[in-house]
């Protein structure tokens, strides 16, 4: 008996330990409403490992801190009282690389101290990295930037993505992720205006480093070092490891979604009809409870050639796609290659990666085609 009474006061003094006197009343968690805090007050620094991060395990992530190596020239990506941006970028991507390598990805810097690295040299960093699996191209780039503007009171964050929002699905998948949990964590003027951005809204050609990159690549202007409250908090590395730690839940809410893909289409004759064939992967977890349905949405699963959308079959049980060419569709002189785009979605509306493919004819007696996987559509720079 004693020994239960003795259980009895343990439980009691732990329930009153976590919650006071018990749990908290309707009317009690009702009152937390009548004065609710200002957005913008940040509250306690906690860090833990999201349960997810495991799916990042073997990502190829290039992290490339903006505008280094630039100290000389006076007042140059300047807060108004001198703090640097490149000292921030570089603070956020070592903080950055940090919890990314914690979870289990392999993480690449494009600077690896104060040193000016050009913007086609950072992208090919991205496109050229070598995968285990002997292929090449990062899985994802991020460009970590800072903002500034005439007007002091500006703050938000804005996460860009290069030219047409159909030209960088991936990229927006991941892309909406993190912005939401950069205004979330860092306390910006959230919706302020959209979190999502073409670069071409600055620029005709849009950033050189995103058009350039043939991987999902997205930069992220976290907040504005031209606000004067907000370059002194940048100033400080436990408020970089916010923003770092909401890159890093980003990425990891979206990974939790999977990025879908698809076996290299084949393309075979069947007399004078070309098959295009290919096998779609909805990037989920396969021991997940209902991993035998089908989870692909088949509104969003399309063939095209040449842009021009072709009549295609999903077969849900082998989940493999096919489509047929019409005779004289494509050249067989072997001079003019052709891009084939596959396009799906899983259920968590995350786009497959690649989408596009050249096919080139095979001048040989045997009328082959040779299909190679092809980078995101670009936009030419403009003068």
């Amino acid at each position: 008996m004693t020994r239960d009474i003795f259980r009895l006061v343990l439980v009691g003094l732990l329930v009153l330990t976590f919650y006071g006197c018990g749990p908290a009343s309707l009317d009690k968690a009702m009152s937390r409403l009548d004065n609710r805090p200002d957005w913008h007050r940040h509250g306690k620094l906690d860090l833990p490992r999201h349960p997810a991060e495991k799916h990042l395990q073997g990502w190829l992530i290039v992290l490339d801190p903006g505008h280094g190596g630039e100290a000389h020239k006076k007042g140059y990506k300047r807060g108004p009282t001198g703090v640097r941006e490149a000292d921030m970028n570089w603070r956020v991507a070592k903080l950055l690389e940090r919890l990314l390598v914690d979870a289990g990805a392999h993480v690449t810097l494009t600077r690896h101290g104060d040193e000016f690295v050009g913007l086609k040299e950072r992208a090919e960093i991205a496109n050229n990295l070598q995968r285990p699996d002997g292929g090449t191209g990062a899985d994802l780039f991020i460009s970590l930037h800072h903002n500034a503007s005439s007007r002091e009171s500006a703050n938000f964050s804005s996460v860009w993505y290069h030219g047409e929002a159909d030209w960088s699905e991936p990229s927006l998948d991941v892309a909406k992720y993190i912005a939401h949990r950069l205004g979330a964590q860092m306390r910006t003027n959230v919706a302020h205006t959209s979190p999502l951005m073409s670069d071409q809204l600055m620029y005709g050609g849009g950033f050189g480093v995103l058009r350039q990159c043939n991987v999902p690549a997205l930069l992220c202007e976290s907040s504005f070092f031209s606000n004067k409250a907000e370059e002194q908090r940048l100033r400080d590395a436990d408020y970089n490891l916010r923003e770092a730690y909401a890159i890093y839940l980003g990425m990891c809410e979206y990974a939790y979604g999977g990025r879908p893909t698809q076996t290299l289409p084949t393309v075979e004759r069947d007399g004078v009809t070309l098959r295009i064939s290919t096998v779609l992967d909805d990037g989920l977890d396969k021991e997940w409870w209902g991993h035998e349905r089908d989870r692909t949405l088949r509104s969003t699963i399309s063939v095209c050639l040449d842009g021009v959308r072709l009549a295609s079959q999903y077969d849900a049980a082998s989940k493999t796609v096919t489509a047929d060419l019409e005779p004289g569709r494509v050249s067989g002189d072997g001079q003019a290659p052709h891009v084939i785009t596959i396009h799906h979605a899983n259920k968590f509306k995350h786009h497959n990666y690649p989408q596009r493919y050249r096919l080139t004819p095979d001048s040989g007696p045997q009328g082959a085609y040779q299909v190679t996987p092809l980078g995101p559509e670009r936009a030419e720079p403009q003068s």
